[in-house]
């Protein structure tokens, strides 16, 4: 199985107390691989840190004998999936950077309801200025996008006394949202929205969707936090919905190009929060990226079902 060294390094002993029988192939931090065929992969979080991430790719992409590869990340619209799909590779994703996603989600919102900005302002002026807020109870929210990510952001904003809508394809019930819809018949919830965030995978056929008649759609002043991907944004169409105030601020922790280039419109709008993809880096991320890997090693070494096994029908 190939691992980044560090990871490696760190799950390790938790491999060998499982009783799991693994042979590793480590790719070195100089970016040097040993000669060797491998069945299985573990594209880890750190990779991306170490700007390891398209060394470990290639690598298995020239793998010939590779059979599954475990991802560290819930999305999966780098071009190596879908070409590894094609292959016949199994592919399983991860969840684990849900729960940070969602606190992040929650903490902008806090920060905008409680207007930290303002706060932080009259404290820097040495101005008493007490300054009424905005409550999450009673607020309505859309959670456009609601799978493991909208769920986490539903369950904690319904905690709080918020409604939530959830919008996914597959409609349904949930015990993390008021009311599950599908997109055709998300009108009425986005209309009333005080909090819109989208949390989609990004996939070929909505790069871009999400644009005029999405934030036309919006009432009026609501707060859009983006926490899928940069690509499913018309940002000129963004842009114009906040200088226009039907859109009253966004939070972007994604944007179509990263790191986005000095000079760009993201970084000095008034009504923009930019972060640098951040949001899903928080303190629990690898003690529950290891906890998965663990638990699908075990199974694709029993020949059980993989947890978040992609479907191929993702790639189609």
């Amino acid at each position: 199985m190939l691992f980044g060294r560090d990871a490696w390094e760190r799950v390790r002993g938790r491999i060998q107390e499982a009783g799991l029988a693994v042979q590793p192939l480590l790719l070195e931090p100089d970016g040097s691989l040993a000669d060797g065929d491998f069945q299985a992969a573990w594209f880890s979080p750190e990779l991306f840190a170490l700007k390891q991430d398209e060394a470990f790719l290639a690598a298995v992409l020239g793998c010939p004998t590779v059979r599954w590869m475990q991802s560290g990340r819930s999305g999966f619209d780098h071009p190596a999936f879908a070409q590894l799909a094609r292959r016949g590779v199994r592919l399983s994703r991860s969840t684990a950077p849900a729960p940070a996603i969602a606190e992040y989600v929650i903490a902008s919102v806090f920060d905008r309801f409680q207007r930290g900005p303002e706060r932080r302002l009259a404290q820097q002026a040495q101005e008493w200025r007490p300054l009424p807020f905005k409550e999450i109870a009673g607020s309505r929210w859309l959670c456009v996008g609601f799978g493991e990510i909208g769920r986490e952001v539903g369950r904690r904003a319904r905690a709080l006394g918020a409604h939530v809508t959830g919008v996914r394809r597959s409609g349904g019930d949930s015990d993390c949202a008021d009311l599950v819809v599908t997109p055709d018949r998300m009108g009425d919830a986005l209309a009333a929205a005080d909090v819109v965030v989208l949390s989609v995978p990004l996939t070929p056929d909505n790069d871009g969707s999400y644009g005029r008649d999405f934030f036309a759609g919006f009432r009026a002043g609501a707060l859009f936090v983006n926490v899928g991907r940069g690509q499913l944004l018309d940002e000129p169409a963004l842009r114009a919905a906040l200088d226009s105030g039907r859109v009253g601020h966004c939070v972007l922790d994604v944007t179509r190009v990263e790191p986005l280039p000095r000079g760009e419109w993201q970084w000095t709008h008034p009504q923009v929060t930019l972060t640098a993809h951040t949001s899903g880096i928080g303190s629990g991320l690898i003690g529950r990226t290891d906890a998965l890997l663990i638990e699908n090693l075990g199974r694709y070494l029993s020949g059980g079902p993989l947890l978040h096994e992609l479907n191929p029908e993702n790639f189609a």
